[in-house]
């Protein structure tokens, strides 16, 4: 019989999934989009049941399609971190997950960074778990775990409680990754009961099979397996980002990533994954998918294609026309807002197609911004995404970075996490069958060098806008 894999991947505005086989080929797709719930100004939510629902959905399509249960042999799960969401010691949903861009815990985060970690953020944990326990205090008594997204999935189907070592890592100041453990002093800190943080575990680690309710729930088979997952970068960077030494990933999603991996990922698969000899991020461009929708609902186009096909059209520069993605910079030391993005040199002649193609340059330049600025040796860039599937951005890309731009169209966060699946549960016995199997037949794109002429000058125009715009908003604070 043959073996099958499943990956599921929680994105913040969908989910989406894949059923693989043990080489990679994708059987069958999933994806339901889904919203942000926004009650308040700052405040960013999304249901936990919903997504309970969507993987529910996910399989279901996939045994509808013929694949028998017993031949689905581990699933892995993947999804945006650190968004808390608390269950409580029954495995009940406790409340909306708090997303990772969820800022409402202002008087808690301040109080985490005089008394656990200045360095702690509000892209942490720690600060909605502290908000939670002020503002919803009888509900925080009600908390058994605090969980991420892919491990709230992964207790649903084995009734096993987790956390990796990467979501641990960002909590905010309360794991060790030396010691691989919590550190006890910092928790008294906090003030949060130590008994909500779940274990932390390797991101490969086999939790148990699928429970027998959760089979009965899901159509599952109680013989498949299910790691304990990881959050959506590592599953990128495995999902045809940057899955040798040396490749950088240019992720094109709701946001923009760029990550880096040193050393082979096959080295620190069961360790946390970032800093010294291992994954390195470059940059993170906030302004990629979510203004690009943006910037298309406002031109009231409801695809992607009649806009990608006039790309061509528009010559380098987009004739005067620029755009700068400073979008959510996270800093109070700005007049125009945190969220503000700017076009500037708006003529006549340009149209919502030069509006287009400026954007995308725009976004462009900052990753080249970010490589530039990155000191490390890059033999491969992967560039994979939902804006990676027009070729017409990608040669833009190309083009701008002045760097040939490897492509494989199966790629996604999805397809790692499946990878990951088969490889920590002994279905994939060899890691580089990632590479050598899994994404041997990627397409490679060519910078055009006449263009590539062009957006040298461009560039260093761009590097004098976005100065002058930063020292403007900045001097009217």
């Amino acid at each position: 019989m043959e073996e099958y894999l499943i990956g599921f991947d929680i994105g913040t505005l969908s989910s989406k999934a894949v059923l693989t086989d043990k080489k990679g080929n994708i059987i069958s797709k999933f994806q339901s989009e889904h919203a942000i719930e926004v009650a308040h100004p700052g405040w960013q939510e999304e249901s936990m049941e919903m997504w309970w629902g969507e993987f529910k959905e996910a399989v279901h399509s996939f045994l509808n399609s013929g694949i028998p249960a017993e031949a689905i042999k581990a699933i892995g799960v993947t999804g945006l971190i650190p968004a808390m969401c608390p269950i409580d010691e029954e495995g009940n949903v406790l409340r909306n997950a708090i997303l990772h861009t969820d800022v409402r815990a202002e008087k808690e985060l301040q109080f985490a960074q005089e008394h656990v970690d200045a360095g702690i953020s509000h892209g942490h944990m720690l600060p909605k778990v502290l908000w939670v326990k002020e503002q919803e205090e009888e509900l925080y008594q009600k908390v058994h775990k605090v969980m991420v997204p892919h491990g709230f999935i992964a207790h649903r189907l084995t009734g096993t409680a987790s956390i990796d070592y990467d979501a641990a890592s960002m909590i905010g100041g309360l794991f060790d990754e030396e010691a691989l453990g919590w550190k006890k002093e910092q928790i008294l800190a906090s003030g949060i009961r130590p008994e909500i943080l779940p274990d932390p575990v390797p991101a490969t680690k086999v939790l148990g099979n699928v429970s027998e309710k959760a089979a009965k729930e899901t159509g599952l088979s109680v013989e498949t397996k299910v790691i304990a997952g990881v959050g959506d970068t590592f599953a990128s960077i495995l999902g045809g980002g940057a899955y040798n030494a040396k490749h950088l990933m240019l992720y094109l999603g709701t946001s923009a990533t760029v990550i880096y991996t040193e050393e082979s990922p096959k080295n620190y698969t069961d360790i946390p994954h970032y800093g010294e000899k291992k994954g390195h991020f470059v940059g993170r461009i906030l302004s990629f998918g979510e203004s690009i929708m943006h910037l298309r609902n406002c031109l009231r186009y409801d695809a992607w294609e009649p806009l990608n096909r006039h790309l061509n059209e528009i010559e380098p520069g987009s004739e005067g026309l620029w755009y700068l993605p400073h979008y959510k910079l996270q800093t109070d030391q700005t007049y125009f807002g945190s969220d503000a993005e700017y076009m500037l040199g708006f003529r006549g002649r340009h149209t919502q197609y030069h509006m287009y193609h400026a954007m995308l340059e725009g976004i462009a330049y900052n990753a080249r911004y970010n490589v530039e600025n990155f000191h490390y040796l890059i033999e491969q860039i992967n560039i994979f995404g939902g804006g990676a599937n027009s070729r017409e951005i990608i040669q833009i890309f190309a083009d701008i970075l002045g760097r040939k731009l490897h492509y494989n169209p199966k790629s996604s966060t999805a397809l790692g996490i499946a990878f990951l699946a088969g490889y920590g549960s002994g279905v994939i016995e060899e890691f580089e069958q990632l590479g050598d199997v899994w994404f041997g037949d990627s397409q490679v794109i060519e910078p055009d060098p006449e263009h590539v002429e062009q957006y040298n000058v461009l560039y260093k125009r761009y590097q004098e806008l976005r100065k002058a715009m930063e020292t403007l908003d900045s001097s009217f604070v």
